[in-house]
């Protein structure tokens, strides 16, 4: 089981291997807390907050090597593509049609831009 994930916390992405996060997983609600080893710990992030984003590494690199999570941005064919988690498999998406859906069946293809949270420019504007 893949469990490398990332989250957004409406500012900053924190990855599954930053020092001190937890994530903490409740049915279909999640919390991130970070531990700070003295018996502290905040919430950096929780599933109900506006803004806030859990995304999980489908567990493939693309061309250039990088790990590929959902909502990473697919820049490799002049249309940008949104990484999607949909009816139990990982597809690619336009950002302007949300009934399309491509399976993707070669991942090394593909090249990461971004996230649609850190670099939303590269899909700004298509419609």
């Amino acid at each position: 089981m893949n469990t490398a994930y990332r989250v957004w916390d409406g500012e900053q992405m924190h990855y599954w291997d930053d020092e001190g996060l937890i994530l903490e997983l409740m049915g279909n609600e999640w919390v991130l807390w970070r531990d700070f080893g003295d018996g502290c710990s905040v919430s950096i992030a929780e599933s109900h907050e506006e803004g806030k984003a859990l995304m999980w590494h489908i567990g493939l690199l693309d061309k250039n090597n990088n790990a590929i999570y959902e909502k990473d941005i697919d820049i490799s064919d002049g249309e940008p593509m949104i990484v999607v988690y949909e009816n139990g498999h990982y597809g690619l998406k336009f950002p302007d049609d949300s009934t399309y859906f491509d399976f993707c069946m070669n991942w090394k293809e593909c090249e990461i831009g971004g996230n649609v949270y850190e670099n939303c420019v590269l899909v700004e504007g298509v419609e």
